[in-house]
């Protein structure tokens, strides 16, 4: 591993964004100098090229610290394809930390990825404020335009095109459903958990009536026992159902994408105001983090080993096993999750995309009663990072 070189200690949110704001930025500009998403006008490809190494020491903060949303996963792969086999767990903390290695070669600094759910007390934007040692976080669209009042932040790499989010039900009991809208008008609920943005969209635009909303999912493989539909990811839940040691159950769905709600889903995203800080170790490892998402699906199983690894140490009730793994990769790639999109550019943000996703989220979400700003696609993310000719074949 690398040495390193400095964690800024856990301080309280108001002093975070205070010593942040005077520390990173250079300007009063209110986007900081982000770029704009035109996929029209050239992005700047400063950082390596397909298969370059570059040495990130001096010029990166070591370690470089991810703060993932959930247990580790295979969607989170492409991160962990970066993780050198010197790793460290520490259980306690769900953190695992060891070389930043591309391409087989040591950048110079170490990654830091931590676990989400529940090794956090707070939202992931909420940390990413909170503790001035993270780097990245793993912040939705949605999630960043909910919570830009408070805690800005800028997303510089998509690393999934398309939502895995779906509402799944029994394909066995419903042979003719093929959309959300569909199954609505078939079973007495469908249930996700909590008040969910999405959900509050689908009922507003007429796909599933309000007195069919259950808001109490718990996370259990509820189509054992009972006929309704219920939140899910494509790469996960059919693949449970299918392999129920009561009996395989085949599911259908429809990718809550796919109904409307386009909000990229794991966006690696910046504290906003760190922006000029950050800059110079952007320009060299948003390209690496391309790459190595693009690598990670073509060649899996090492790193699918290592997230096994990882989980196993880690000692939870949370799985993952090889075959839910690969599971997971054939989805992604099969729907388009992780996917070039309209361009030839992997893993940049496309406009009118965010644009439109702004205008159908802000109405929802001040529907919630939260405070929401009037923000604009160049808001919330950036292709100035980018590497243009680094494509998914």
């Amino acid at each position: 591993m690398a040495p390193k070189l400095k964690l800024t200690l856990r301080t309280t949110l108001i002093a975070a964004i205070g010593i942040v704001a005077i520390s990173a930025c250079t300007n009063s500009d209110t986007d900081n100098g982000a770029a704009t998403l035109d996929t029209e006008v050239a992005v700047d490809a400063s950082g390596p090229a397909l298969g370059e190494v570059v040495n990130l020491a001096g010029v990166c903060f070591s370690p470089i610290v991810v703060q993932t949303d959930w247990y580790p996963q295979t969607e989170h792969g492409g991160i962990y394809e970066l993780l050198g086999d010197d790793y460290v767990v520490d259980a306690a903390r769900g953190a695992t930390t060891g070389a930043l290695v591309f391409d087989g070669v040591d950048t110079g600094v170490d990654l830091e990825i931590r676990a989400g759910g529940p090794f956090i007390e707070s939202p992931v934007v909420t940390e990413m404020f909170l503790d001035g040692s993270i780097m990245f976080g793993y912040v939705g669209t949605d999630v960043a335009i909910s919570r830009y009042a408070e805690t800005p932040t800028l997303a510089v790499f998509n690393a999934l095109t398309i939502n895995p989010q779906v509402i799944l039900w029994n394909a066995t009991k419903h042979p003719k459903a093929s959309t959300i809208a569909d199954i609505a008008q078939e079973v007495p609920a469908v249930s996700v958990f909590g008040d969910r943005p999405y959900m509050r969209y689908l009922v507003e635009q007429g796909v599933v009536p309000a007195d069919k909303v259950d808001t109490n999912y718990k996370g259990s493989l509820m189509l054992a026992t009972d006929d309704i539909a219920h939140q899910g990811f494509a790469t996960s839940e059919p693949y449970r159902y299918e392999t129920l040691e009561s009996g395989a159950i085949t599911t259908a769905f429809q990718l809550v994408h796919d109904a409307g709600w386009t909000s990229y889903p794991q966006n690696l995203a910046i504290n906003r105001l760190r922006l000029d800080a950050l800059r110079p170790c952007l320009t060299k490892l948003v390209p690496m983090m391309q790459q190595a998402q693009i690598n990670f699906v073509a060649s899996p199983d090492r790193t699918i080993a290592t997230i096994g690894d990882v989980v196993t140490q880690l000692d939870t009730s949370w799985q993952q096993s090889p075959e839910l793994a690969a599971y997971a990769i054939a989805t992604m790639k099969s729907l388009g999750i992780v996917g070039n999109g309209t361009t030839p550019t992997f893993g940049d943000f496309e406009s009118p995309r965010i644009d439109d996703f702004i205008t159908r989220a802000i109405p929802i979400l001040r529907g919630q009663g939260l405070e929401i700003s009037d923000v604009t696609a160049a808001d919330l993310a950036t292709n100035e990072f980018i590497n243009p000719a680094i494509s998914l074949p």
